[in-house]
């Protein structure tokens, strides 16, 4: 029996070699590239996922200050003509 593997895996040996398994490697390293470049966007957009939770979240603890309008519209100064004329 063993002799029997041993005559047909000489034979496999010595026959000749399919070529597509010289392109294996390549094909193999590729594959495996592509995987870790998938599982690192997966990682990376877990991970912003989760701080803009954690933002969102730590913000909704904080009390926020009341709303207050402004006395003056942004930008206008006390000296603009409009207020200088009693507008």
């Amino acid at each position: 029996m063993m002799a029997d593997l041993d005559r047909w895996l000489d034979a496999a040996r010595s026959g000749p070699s399919d070529e597509r398994l010289a392109q294996m490697d390549a094909a193999v390293i590729r594959g495996v590239v592509r995987h870790r470049d998938r599982t690192t966007a997966r990682r990376s957009l877990m991970l912003a996922g989760l701080l803009a939770v954690g933002i969102g979240w730590a913000g909704s603890l904080v009390p926020g200050a009341r709303a207050q309008a402004a006395p003056l519209p942004i930008g206008m100064s006390e000296y603009a003509p409009s207020r200088l004329l009693g507008q």
